[in-house]
């Protein structure tokens, strides 16, 4: 079992990893990386038709025990799907085909944590929570699991759907999960805002931010896309990314900031680096901005925590070793 090809399904990842487990495995990877045992490949995309695109993202964690990875992904507006490719960094064994649909759920929620965790107030306890698709639920749960929440308004366009997100949530958490019947009342009093949409025009502004003292831009990754207005900016005394080399090709909002040069880029940190450097929140910061793109590094700290608990615990789908031999034998 533990020389096989394993291949993974969204049960055995969700069996591996919970919020708590996934936040620490993505710090771990990003103090890594600062500290250059790991690096990303940058993001290559394509998009066509109405909406649709694919998506390519790799990474590598070097060192004892180090793993290499990519993951593939296609959204279109009849669906998507997307898979994980672990190889043994040493050898360049592949080790695990792992289905990335969870994992992904899990990573970009685990980023959104890493990043308040470092940032926002470390006695926030009112959040606003805007959108209410499937990434939302693990967008919640990164939230309470790094910080004394008393309250969480969420908000979405279509009362239907945030109405059942609500419901869905009463009584997992120890705090009030309200529905808001507008996007201004949902960030009102917010010190934390988390925006998890799929919107393509900015929609909040800076003085829908009064109240806000960290803000988690984690919903637009698309050159095209943008959940925040520029006036934003005025107000941050912190910009922070995860990845700056996919922050400059894919982020509307810092493009449009920043430029395309190199140099106006200078005043915005890489959340990897900052945990490394031991930084903290400014005391009289009064807003710090995280923007999240995705990135490489995020999907192979989770893919590497599946993959091992799968070898310790038996599970998943066991194929032929991965031998050069097999290989040319399917040759035709």
């Amino acid at each position: 079992m533990n020389d096989a090809l394993l291949y993974l399904t969204e049960r055995d990842v969700v069996s591996a990893l919970n919020i708590p487990r996934a936040i620490d495995a993505l710090h771990r990877m990003l103090v890594a990386q600062a500290r250059e045992e790991a690096r990303n490949l940058p993001k290559t995309l394509a998009t066509w038709g109405d909406g649709s695109s694919m998506h390519a993202l790799g990474s590598v964690q070097t060192g004892q025990g180090g793993y290499a990875g990519f993951k593939t992904w296609v959204h279109t507006k009849a669906g998507g799907g997307s898979l994980f490719s672990l190889f043994d960094a040493h050898t360049g064994t592949l080790r695990a085909v792992i289905e990335a649909r969870a994992l992904g759920m899990l990573r970009t929620a685990a980023i959104s944590g890493v990043a308040t965790r470092a940032l926002a107030p470390a006695d926030a306890t009112r959040a606003a929570l805007i959108g209410t698709g499937p990434q939302a639920v693990t967008q919640l749960a990164a939230l309470a699991a790094v910080r004394p929440l008393r309250r969480v308004r969420v908000y979405s366009p279509t009362p239907d759907k945030r109405r059942a997100f609500a419901a869905s949530m009463a009584g997992k958490y120890g705090f009030d999960v309200q529905e808001s019947p507008s996007l201004e009342h949902a960030l009102e009093g917010g010190d934390i805002v988390t925006l998890i949409t799929r919107a393509v025009e900015p929609f909040v502004n800076a003085a829908m931010l009064a109240d806000c003292r960290h803000l988690n831009a984690v919903g637009a990754i698309l050159p095209a896309k943008a959940e925040f207005a520029q006036d934003v900016f005025e107000l941050a005394d912190e910009v922070v990314v995860d990845d700056l080399e996919n922050a400059r090709k894919g982020s509307r909002e810092l493009r449009e900031r920043f430029g395309s040069d190199a140099a106006p880029w200078d005043s915005v940190s890489v959340l990897g680096q900052w945990l490394a450097d031991g930084k903290a929140r400014p005391r009289d910061a009064r807003l710090t901005i995280f923007k999240g793109m995705g990135m490489g590094l995020s999907d192979l700290a989770m893919a590497r925590v599946v993959y091992e608990h799968a070898r310790e615990n038996g599970l998943g789908v066991a194929l032929p070793p991965q031998t050069r031999e097999n290989l040319l034998l399917a040759q035709p």
